[in-house]
């Protein structure tokens, strides 16, 4: 219906197009987009073309790199077999116990690591379709959604990871699947079956990997800003506020107990453990911030929480160059000791999605719904990271990116129509 309704809209819109780019001189740009610009009100045609390079990026990466078991993919499998004798808590491997849960029920049909990756390839096709539908649910626009699934398909390092025995994977498709039950339940008419899908989709993404609890936060604070413009009383907005943000640095505290946060800032590691391969090295490469001299360090017996922040009242300025140097290795996901051209391509992609992220941010209402999830989803995950440690592979940045294309597709439909609209006013 949709394709029948539009295709003499369309063919009008061409028309213009061709007119007002005739003597342009970025006519030629614009014409090469002209296929995705024909086909934006087109899902039924976005769909399989997204699946055809679904399939040959998959299918290259699993020819290339193979099946990927690495260190971190023992303790996953260790941990599933203690569960299959009854449940156990790991005070660290509990917050991978949703992962743990997926390689025991495959182990359970009788598969291993190949059908482990395979399921992973499957997850990770709907989740591009959910991508697809959350960004066609939000924005109504099925360019703008196609442009959020290709931008997440085509970031290679993000389906790198299905071939690897590890959490990203099932993380990063269950964030895209958490995305879409939440778009679906604040979309309408809130029904029950809504409501149970969001309850069990939350849940396992949050146990799949620790950084998890950007999305749970993410969902309270929606919740939040639901109940403040629901409840006229302060005192009920502050016990509300106040509770969740309780909540929140309880679970974190738990969650931080098992990693060497202190261990780290004495170090002055940027990633982890990086002082364990080639301490001079990586230190004039930047991955090592030097510490000052008579480091103050925190009481063992004091929350991480609190260790955190008595160590950044003592050391400010360590700290925050700390801060802001895993924050730049994050967010431009390049290493020392990558190639030349990966660390350009990741530079090349990001910076634009980030520019057009911030776009939509700034155009979108300040208080909606979507851009409070969306913003505190990204601040936590680099939170997260910035206030812990870095990781070699750059793995943590993987799971923002489904927000950071959703809201930047969204940033070049406002770009694009805005000049769009100027070039047809110098026409005139």
């Amino acid at each position: 219906m949709i394709e029948s309704s539009t295709v003499g809209q369309q063919g009008k819109f061409k028309k213009q197009l061709f007119l007002v780019f005739e003597k342009d001189s970025l006519s030629k740009l614009l014409l090469i987009s002209m296929p995705l610009i024909g086909l934006r009100n087109s899902p039924r045609v976005h769909l399989p073309f997204l699946l055809t390079i679904l399939c040959l990026v998959n299918g290259f990466l699993l020819y290339s790199n193979g099946i990927k078991v690495v260190d971190d993919s023992e303790r996953y499998f260790e941990y599933a077999n203690v569960l299959r004798s009854g449940f156990y808590f790991d005070p660290h491997n509990f917050w991978y116990i949703g992962y743990c849960l997926f390689i025991l029920i495959v182990s359970l049909f009788g598969g291993g690591s190949t059908s482990i990756v395979v399921i992973q390839i499957l997850l990770f096709c709907f989740a591009t379709f959910s991508l697809y539908y959350t960004a066609l649910l939000i924005w109504k626009s099925p360019g703008t959604a196609f442009v959020t699934a290709f931008l997440f398909v085509a970031f290679i390092d993000i389906p790198q990871w299905n071939s690897y025995v590890l959490a990203e994977s099932l993380f990063v498709s269950f964030n895209c699947f958490s995305l879409l039950a939440l778009t679906l339940l604040f979309k309408d008419t809130r029904k029950v079956w809504k409501i149970g899908l969001v309850l069990l989709i939350i849940p396992i993404t949050f146990l799949i990997k620790p950084t998890g609890i950007a999305l749970l936060v993410a969902c309270a604070s929606v919740l939040t800003l639901h109940f403040f413009q629901s409840i006229k009383n302060n005192l009920g907005r502050l016990a509300i506020g106040a509770g969740l943000f309780g909540l929140v640095i309880l679970l974190t505290n738990r969650m931080l107990h098992t990693y060497l946060v202190m261990e780290n800032y004495q170090l002055g590691e940027v990633i982890y453990a990086v002082t364990t391969v080639d301490k001079v090295q990586y230190s004039i490469n930047g991955l090592i911030v030097t510490p000052p001299e008579n480091l103050y360090v925190p009481q063992r017996t004091w929350p991480p929480i609190v260790k955190i922040i008595s160590f950044a009242v003592q050391h400010p300025v360590y700290w925050t160059q700390l801060f802001f140097t895993k924050a730049f290795y994050l967010l431009f996901h390049v290493r020392p000791f990558w190639s030349f051209s990966h660390n350009m391509f990741s530079v090349l992609f990001l910076l634009p999605s980030y520019f057009l992220c911030i776009v939509a941010f700034i155009r979108a209402r300040p208080g909606g719904k979507v851009t409070v999830f969306g913003v505190t989803f990204l601040l936590i995950n680099i939170f997260a990271v910035c206030l812990t440690s870095e990781d070699w592979d750059g793995r943590f940045l993987i799971p923002m990116l489904p927000v950071v294309f959703l809201f930047a597709s969204r940033g070049l439909e406002i770009l694009f129509k805005k000049w769009l609209s100027a070039s047809r006013a110098d026409r005139r």
